[in-house]
């Protein structure tokens, strides 16, 4: 790994462990198992085939999977914020830095006795710094009430630890950046990040996010420029 230009003293708030060494660590072990065990697996309640999450088995088969821990532990929601710039500072640095397995590459921050509502907070504060630079931030915790994209009922996003992860951003993030629930200057904002980083999404995925795009923008009352 080399650390780019990122300052040492961001890096040094969390610690990363690949798969290898998370399975012997007892904070990270069981995390580790619920992603070989479960997200990398398919499930009867999810509504389609393949791995709850399609990207993680080849992301283990590379070894791309890093496991972090904040480093000294943190509860409260400026820290959490820290270990979070911290976890976006380590990704970035992260090999590969460039090339078609940039995406495959995923860090996941273990946050052990955070609370729920601390993880949201930080996670609204801060995905759209992520989302700017071609990111995602990824919550999970216990009860997330997240449902599934293909069934309603499923509920991919809990864990029983929680957790933020970092990975690149993909085409079928646009349901990601586009919930009604986010106000329309910050769906506006990323769409025009997901336009801007996606640029190989396919036609129709393009043409939905303009749409998207236009409609938050209607919502502002600032047209789409011609």
């Amino acid at each position: 790994m080399h650390h780019g230009n990122a300052p040492s003293g961001l890096l040094a708030r969390i610690r990363l462990c690949d798969q290898q060494e998370a399975s012997a660590h007892e904070l990270l072990r069981p995390v580790a198992g619920w992603i070989t065990g479960h997200v990398a697996r398919p499930h009867p309640g999810l509504g389609r085939r393949g791995a709850v999450c399609p990207f993680v088995p080849l992301a283990q088969r590379l070894g791309l999977i890093r496991f972090a821990l904040a480093d000294p532990p943190v509860h409260d929601e400026d820290g959490l914020a820290a270990a979070v710039a911290a976890l976006k500072a380590h990704w970035l640095a992260m090999e590969p830095v460039s090339g078609q397995h940039t995406i495959d590459k995923t860090i996941v921050l273990v946050l052990p006795g955070a609370a729920a509502a601390t993880v949201v907070r930080v996670h609204d504060r801060l995905k759209p710094e992520f989302v700017a630079d071609g990111l995602m931030l990824g919550e999970f915790y216990p009860g997330h009430p997240g449902p599934g994209l293909h069934n309603p009922g499923f509920r991919p996003l809990h864990c029983d630890v929680p957790l933020l992860v970092a990975r690149s951003m993909v085409g079928n993030d646009l349901p990601f950046l586009t919930e009604r629930r986010y106000p329309p200057a910050r769906r506006a904002g990323f769409v025009e990040s997901f336009l801007r980083h996606q640029t190989g999404a396919s036609t129709g995925t393009r043409e939905r996010a303009r749409a998207e795009l236009e409609h938050a923008r209607d919502e502002l009352g600032h047209p789409l420029p011609e």
